[in-house]
């Protein structure tokens, strides 16, 4: 005889999915965004050097 059961389950698997994708997209975005203000901050600190280059030279 093969009966079903029916199986315990916390969340649909669908919303579990959701949830997984939308975790790796908060953070793909959190990384993004990480990078984004590392290069501005990259990009400041090139054009501070050079302003204080310049100020030595006159």
């Amino acid at each position: 005889m093969n009966k079903i059961a029916p199986a315990a389950v916390d969340k649909p698997v669908n919303e579990t999915v959701i949830e997984d994708l939308s975790d790796r997209d908060q953070l793909y975005l959190k990384l993004k965004k990480e990078a984004e203000i590392r290069m501005k901050l990259d990009e400041f600190a090139r054009e501070l050097s050079q302003v204080k280059l310049k100020r030595s030279q006159h």
